[in-house]
């Protein structure tokens, strides 16, 4: 392929690019403005030199061919300083305060000046040497970097920013569009990958030992003095283990009625372990509406563990929906003895986990707070979808 149909590939691996970025804004430590940016930037890069090439074939005046010329050095420069900018950003830099960005634009903006002097001067010549020598040392600075930096990037990486380090301008376009498209590709199976190791980690987390341990326990006591208890307790526990483990392998939200019928059979597993002691009421009006799986199961077991203690009066739950304009809340209220929001404990850490799944899953949002006459207050919003 001749140099100059590159063009209209990297016009497609640009606008492709942009497709990608635009559905990439939840991916973790994409870049999404910078990308937009360099896509952008090689967009009209590519467009200006295609009109250059029409201007010529169908003999545009002088003015207009100027001009073209003109905006041409203006914008050239720009993705190749975006792709330096690019590259720090994967070695985990900030590009705004590095020393080598600052030296990439002085020299790029000397070099665009010299540029317009030439042009405006009509061609003579006179300035090639200094032109040779800023081209030089925008070549060195990030092929230096990129030799410094190695070993924070992937061997995929290595390969694309040297390419498009050394690569003339017309085949740098095409590098551009493929490299995010690349690295995007990468990041999302990056993500996916780290998801399903937190739902594992989530699995880890939600089979209780001591919980089993317990059930257990007071199974066996049961099988002699209540026979039908039993039954309806390993009904309860059986049926809370087939729904955590469907729980944990779901990737999307699902209805709040799964969830409250799993944590309706925990909770009557820990009432039977816990008898006269613990208390449940539920005053759930709306079910159907989606929530993260796991959402309203730990957070009641939050208040189980915080409020059954030894030596602690009995355990009041309460499980509310209350329907509004702009979404659904969900209210747990328990009267223990209530725990600070700032610990850092096993509890808060297993709330914050529930936090993030909201915010990313569904747009909503946990709050925590004391109940004025004791215990602990933990509010789900979900906001409602169109649709």
């Amino acid at each position: 392929m001749a140099v100059m149909d590159f063009e209209t590939p990297a016009i497609l691996f640009s606008v492709f690019g942009l497709v990608l970025t635009h559905y990439a804004r939840d991916i973790d430590c994409w870049p999404v403005r910078l990308c937009a940016a360099l896509l952008s930037s090689t967009v009209v890069c590519a467009a200006l030199r295609l009109l250059e090439r029409a201007a010529t074939r169908y003999q545009a005046s002088a003015s207009l061919y100027q001009t073209l010329l003109l905006a041409d050095v203006l914008v050239t420069p720009i993705p190749t300083l975006l792709v330096f900018a690019y590259f720090l950003n994967c070695c985990a830099e900030d590009y705004r305060k590095s020393a080598l960005m600052r030296a990439m634009c002085a020299l790029t903006a000397v070099l665009v000046v010299l540029e317009v002097v030439e042009l405006l001067s009509g061609g003579t010549g006179n300035l090639s040497h200094v032109y040779l020598l800023f081209i030089a040392a925008l070549t060195a600075i990030p092929l230096f970097a990129l030799l410094r930096r190695r070993k924070k990037l992937t061997k995929v990486h290595r390969v694309l920013f040297l390419l498009c380090f050394l690569a003339p301008i017309s085949i740098q376009t095409v590098l551009v569009g493929l490299l995010l498209s690349i690295d995007l590709i990468l990041r999302y199976l990056a993500q996916r990958e780290e998801e399903s190791r937190e739902r594992m980690r989530l699995a880890a987390a939600q089979m209780r030992p001591h919980f089993i341990h317990n059930t257990l326990i007071s199974l066996y006591y049961l099988c002699e003095k209540d026979p039908e208890k039993a039954q309806r307790v390993i009904r309860d526990f059986t049926r809370y283990l087939q729904n955590n483990f469907t729980a944990i392998a779901e990737e999307h939200p699902i209805l709040f009625k799964k969830e409250l019928e799993h944590t309706r059979a925990y909770l009557a597993v820990e009432q039977a372990c816990n008898e006269g002691r613990l208390f449940v009421t539920f005053d759930t009006p709306s079910i159907y509406f989606r929530v993260p799986a796991l959402t309203l199961q730990p957070v009641v077991e939050n208040a189980v563990k915080h409020g059954l203690a030894p030596g602690l009066e009995p355990l009041y739950i309460t499980v509310a929906t209350r329907d509004a304009a702009e979404g659904i809340r969900v209210i747990v209220e328990d009267t223990g003895p209530g725990f600070a929001p700032s610990d850092d404990d096993e509890p808060h850490i297993a709330l914050n986990n529930i936090r993030e799944r909201l915010k990313t899953m569904c747009g909503g949002t946990l709050e925590i707070e004391p109940r004025e006459a004791g215990g602990t207050r933990v509010t789900l919003f979900v906001p409602r979808r169109d649709g």
